[in-house]
């Protein structure tokens, strides 16, 4: 029992312990200890310094628990106190209580266990913080919220696809690029080719097809692929079939893929693929710039003849760049060129100017035609270097730009600066009427094209009597 008259854990017995070092095991052991009386008022707190609950808690100190406690915790807490004061101080089983700091703020959870001390009928109450835990789980039902949605999205992807494959006219055929494995096919492509899904999935491309002409099939898809031009691959089928294969080169999951369009070549006439080549040919080598953009302007292609009025270097460098980055006018040049070629399908000339790529301004006439009419329309715009033409008009503008028999007309009724100002002021109707035409009576845009504010567009349109005129319209 005793070892040089001091109490030892061996004896069955706790060591005597200074009442300071109690308060501070019991601090460091919980989060937080409560001690309670039989009727649930809080008679002392101590919270644990490293832990994060940084509350004041020393005022709940003679106030009943139940009152720092949630609504749904309170009966919780008395059915559990009055068990454990049932069971003569045995041990009870954990409970979970939500606390609340003030009226204001969130609820936070503790886990506290029950003990006896003393005879006085004094109740322990350790307690751990479940915020860590809660946190995690919150953390982990996110994650799996989140892994269903990608789940569902997976699904919903993979259910479209298999709609459009079966829905296809062309055969298709997705093909790995390094192996040449093929991982799916369309109805279509099986019966271009005159096998069972069972003969093509998983099996090698070149072991069901082969070049027309001989060679490496996978080395030339890719590289047609690559050339990011519409060519199709003769090909021949097993039995000897000869199909047109157009390729097109793409990265899933960090692999390349090759998806293989399949038509029969005897359907497609020579008259189509002369016309598709000459069509390319003049957008590869065109004298004028051709480009594609959408109703955004962000530039979906652009040719060669493009990038030397622009100065670009490779055609990568504009893709997705918007057209009126180039255009003197910004927006104010792509707004009344979508909207006039929207209106009428389009737009035959339109004078501006061309900025490149280092700023130097040219200019330049315009034809934009509407390609077609879905939710994002694709526009195709023809530039054209207007730079020696305008050196002509020049030339030619001092001798009609005004009528010669009005101003000798003038001569001698009136002093010159009378006659200029006359002049000036039948060029600026000129010009206002043309900028309202061209913008399709958008005063903003209109204003934005000649350089004025709103107010002095209205001003001169008064002193014109074009409001009027448009009125009447």
């Amino acid at each position: 029992m005793m070892s040089q008259g001091e109490m030892t854990w061996t004896s069955g017995l706790i060591p005597m312990i200074e009442p300071e070092i109690v308060t501070e095991i019991i601090s460091r052991i919980a989060d937080l200890a409560l001690v309670v009386s039989q009727t649930g008022v809080v008679l002392g707190v101590l919270s644990n310094p490293n832990s994060k609950l940084k509350y004041s808690f020393s005022r709940w100190e003679g106030h009943p628990l139940s009152e720092h406690l949630t609504e749904e915790s309170v009966p919780k807490f008395q059915e559990r106190l009055a068990s454990f004061l049932d069971s003569a101080g045995k041990v009870v089983r954990p409970i979970e209580l939500n606390h609340i700091a003030n009226k204001t703020e969130n609820g936070f959870p503790i886990r506290y266990s029950f003990h006896q001390i003393g005879t006085d009928g004094a109740i322990l109450m350790l307690g751990q913080d479940l915020r860590p835990v809660a946190e995690m789980q919150q953390q982990l039902v996110a994650a799996q919220i989140a892994l269903e949605k990608d789940y569902e999205a997976q699904r919903d992807y993979d259910t479209r696809l298999r709609v459009l494959m079966s829905a296809t006219q062309e055969g298709t055929l997705f093909v790995s690029a390094a192996t040449g494995e093929i991982t799916d096919c369309n109805a279509s492509a099986m019966l271009l080719l005159g096998l069972t899904r069972g003969d093509v999935m998983g099996q090698s491309l070149p072991a069901v097809l082969s070049l027309a002409e001989g060679g490496n099939l996978l080395d030339t898809l890719s590289k047609a692929a690559s050339a990011q031009t519409s060519t199709a691959v003769k090909i021949k089928t097993l039995g000897g079939r000869e199909l047109s294969l157009r390729p097109t080169l793409f990265r899933a999951t960090g692999e390349q893929m090759l998806l293989c369009q399949i038509v029969d070549g005897l359907s497609v006439s020579v008259r189509s693929e002369a016309h598709e080549e000459q069509l390319n040919g003049l957008f590869d080598r065109g004298a004028d710039g051709i480009v594609f953009f959408n109703r955004s302007g962000s530039l979906l292609s652009a040719n060669e003849a493009f990038l030397r009025l622009t100065d670009v270097v490779h055609t990568q460098s504009v893709k997705g760049r918007s057209i009126a980055d180039f255009l003197a006018r910004g927006s104010v040049d792509l707004n009344v060129i979508c909207e006039n070629a929207t209106r009428t399908g389009a737009m035959r000339l339109y004078a501006t100017r061309l900025v490149g790529e280092h700023g130097v301004e040219i200019p330049v006439e315009i034809a934009t035609t509407l390609l077609n009419t879905a939710q994002d329309p694709v526009f195709g715009m023809v530039i054209r270097d207007a730079s020696r033409a305008e050196l002509v008009r020049k030339s030619n503008q001092q001798i009609t730009d005004v009528d010669m028999r009005s101003v000798i007309e003038l001569i001698g009724s009136q002093t010159l600066k009378a006659i200029v100002a006359k002049t000036t002021d039948v060029i600026e109707k000129m010009c206002i009427e043309t900028a309202v035409e061209l913008t399709s009576n958008n005063r903003v845009a209109a204003a934005e094209m000649l350089g004025l504010s709103r107010q002095s567009l209205y001003v001169k349109l008064r002193k014109y009597d074009l409001l009027k005129k448009d009125q009447e319209e």
